[in-house]
């Protein structure tokens, strides 16, 4: 059988394309170069088994807590705390004059108070650590870290060690730190912006400096330590501003060594830095970087050892042009987790100075998948994520869920069909939800052929519930146009093929827009046809 069915002179040929499936975005390139199932946009979407469904909504947990949010009382750092007694976990967060563990069973919070005058401010730049049974609240360099016992009859304490010993000093007073092999591990800022300290084996107040120091680097322009990460066969990759290092034995560490792995990439942002099996993600100067395992020929080909290297393309290529929106002067407040097989980004965009909005990677898939933005709230409460925080949540099951922390409290994720709003910390007397607005643009058909088409009419299959609403629109390309060729609402629960009318619009190439304004409807192919103009058009036979 040919493979095209041939048209006369005087015939008018229809031609046909479209995607049976989505399964990620590339809005850098060219729409009319994009292979089928990639999309030219995609927000506030979710693109899995090559379908296309409206993202859930945030749902806001921190109403019943006990606190007046104010100018200098809120959420300043967050983290997940595991009790190992009770295999209990908690969101647990600092606020002014205390630390609040939550979960669902305590839906009002476990209050545990700091001692004496001691407190959080904005300009500490706080962050936790769990060490051991211990959860660690660093607050900068000019404050003393402050650390908790795991028992919630107790309050933190001032974290110090009077006796470190001879050649010892205690635990410095610094921003953040890692807890890895055994030991912690914290920037050491009274030493220089370029060392890196390890407290001896089981103990964070004892630091031995001699052996438990390294300085990376040093004296490099924009070499401060920014973070670490853990990485296999006891090793530590160091990232700073302008370079990334690697420290082995850890555990061993009178006998470790600092090797540098790249001066190509340095990390812009510590919370950035996340890890999925031996690839380590995190943001830089470029856009997204992956570093992943190296391979040693000694050991035979295609080994993997605990050698990394990084990407020399970033990982955000194919939505570069997207990413150049990311506000590098406050960059720095970017963060970044790997929870159900994605890569959740939240940078600052245009003039914001907190991330506002959400870039997710596919792990399965190796794609991008949406850029995913979140309703504004009252006043200066606009929603930001300043971290992430996976904890067990809900029943049947009890499973690890992904939360949003910022400085209002803090938001489960991918709950309901709308995002709570309007909401802070300690008030459960504030109640809105914003529909979420979604859209999916599919790539430029050409029809396998270069001259300007008609375009007849088309089809879309769909998946929708009462209320559901969206439009779909024609946009076609020399000559410009974009025309709303349906606008549908969903009046039942029903799986439809909605066909609609091109309008006979002339254009070099065209694309479908889907904008979704209620629900979350889920779109699983498209397909548009068009007449031809050149006599030699053809019509691919399936």
């Amino acid at each position: 059988m040919p493979r095209y069915e041939e048209y006369g002179p005087l015939d008018t040929p229809a031609i046909t394309e479209g995607d049976v499936g989505f399964v990620g975005m590339n809005s850098y390139l060219e729409p009319t170069s994009l292979q089928p199932g990639m999309v030219a946009d995609s927000q506030n979407m979710v693109l899995e088994g090559d379908t296309a469904t409206v993202r859930k909504g945030i749902d806001f947990l921190a109403g019943a807590v006990t606190l007046t949010y104010s100018g200098t009382d809120m959420v300043f750092a967050s983290t997940v705390y595991s009790d190992s007694a009770t295999g209990n976990e908690y969101v647990v967060v600092a606020t002014k004059e205390k630390v609040i563990l939550w979960n669902d069973a305590n839906a009002s919070g476990i209050d545990i108070d700091y001692p004496g005058a001691e407190v959080v401010a904005a300009a500490d730049g706080a962050n936790f650590v769990q060490a051991l049974e211990k959860l660690i609240l660093f607050r900068g360099k000019n404050k003393t870290p402050l650390e908790w016992d795991g028992d919630v009859s107790n309050d933190f304490v001032v974290k110090a060690n009077a006796s470190p010993g001879s050649g010892n000093i205690q635990c410095p007073n610094t921003d953040h730190g890692l807890f890895f092999r055994n030991r912690l591990i914290i920037p050491q800022p009274t030493d220089s912006i370029y060392t890196v300290l390890a407290s001896n084996l089981l103990s964070t107040d004892v630091f031995t400096e001699a052996d438990g120091q390294f300085r990376i680097n040093k004296g490099t322009a924009n070499g401060q330590v920014i973070g670490f990460s853990p990485y296999q066969e006891d090793q530590l990759i160091v990232f700073t501003r302008s370079s990334i290092h690697l420290i082995n034995n850890i555990a061993t560490i009178s006998a470790a060594n600092v090797y540098e792995i790249t001066r190509q990439h340095g990390c812009v942002a510590r919370k950035s830095i996340a890890q999925s099996g031996p690839q380590t993600y995190f943001l830089s100067d470029n856009g997204v970087v992956v570093l992943s395992p190296g391979v040693d020929p000694a050991k035979g080909l295609g080994v993997a050892i605990s050698k990394v290297q990084g990407e020399t393309i970033p990982l955000t290529r194919p939505i570069q042009d997207q990413f150049a929106d990311v506000n590098y002067a406050a960059a720095d407040k970017a963060c970044g987790v790997v929870f159900d097989n994605k890569y959740f980004l939240a940078c600052p965009t245009l003039s914001s100075t907190v991330p506002n909005k959400v870039f997710v990677f596919d792990l399965l898939t190796s794609q991008w998948t949406s850029v995913n933005d979140y309703p504004a709230m009252s006043g200066s409460l606009a929603f930001h994520v300043d971290d992430w925080v996976v904890c067990s949540h809900g029943s049947n099951p009890t499973r690890r869920r992904l939360f949003a922390c910022n400085d209002t409290g803090w938001y489960l994720m991918d709950e309901n069909s709308t995002d709570d709003s309007n909401r802070k910390i300690g008030s459960s007397s504030e109640s809105n939800t914003t529909a979420i607005s979604a859209k999916l643009k599919t790539r430029d058909y050409l029809f396998g052929e270069q001259g300007i088409k008609s375009f007849k009419r088309g089809q879309l299959g769909a998946s929708f519930v009462s209320s559901d609403a969206f439009t779909i629109k024609l946009n076609t390309t020399d000559p410009d146009s974009s025309t709303t060729v349906l606008s549908y609402t969903g009046g039942s629960t029903e799986e439809a093929l909605l066909r609609f009318s091109g309008g006979r619009k002339r254009g070099y190439s065209g694309n479908i827009e889907l904008d979704v304004t209620a629900g979350r409807p889920s779109f699983r192919h498209v397909q548009v046809e068009a007449e031809g103009q050149g006599l030699n058009a053809r019509r691919e036979v399936a």
